[in-house]
């Protein structure tokens, strides 16, 4: 594996039903609105939500740029998508299983890092960019919780 790329994958408990985390987790260009301090925007391409720019950042102090594009959604047990710009995958992945009253979230994301900084740097650093990676994951699971609170 290139000191570049990095393979991760994240469990959530969401305590709402699949149907509900879904819809929120099928609709990038509102993840700023619950996924605060992590995606700082999302801005729809060609008019279309299937492609989405956006603005990101962990707790390290650079931010990342890169398009989200959908490329399947199985409602409501799957959505695979590829990255491009600062991040690059071929496909990645958000599975959604019911698990008790609420939902068990998996996020299989295989991304290579091509912004510069951090791409020089994973080499040496990469176990920091996992722990910020790390830091980006607890708050999603947190806010996507909050923000299906809120909206019941």
């Amino acid at each position: 594996m290139a000191a570049n790329a990095y393979h991760f994958e994240d469990r959530w408990y969401v305590p709402f039903p699949m149907e509900r985390v879904f819809d929120v987790l099928a609709r990038p260009e509102e993840y700023p609105r619950w996924w605060r301090g992590v995606y700082l925007s999302a801005t729809p391409l060609d008019g279309d939500s299937r492609r989405v720019a956006v603005v990101a950042r962990g707790r390290l102090p650079y931010k990342l740029r890169f398009t989200i594009e959908s490329v399947m959604q199985e409602p409501p047990r799957l959505i695979a998508f590829r990255a491009s710009g600062d991040f690059v995958t071929n496909l990645s992945r958000w599975v959604l299983e019911p698990r008790g009253e609420g939902t068990a979230v998996t996020l299989e994301w295989n991304p290579r890092v091509e912004k510069p900084v951090v791409k020089f740097l994973s080499p040496l650093l990469k176990p920091l960019f996992r722990w910020n990676h790390e830091w980006t994951m607890r708050r999603g699971e947190r806010l996507i919780a909050e923000y299906l609170r809120k909206m019941t």
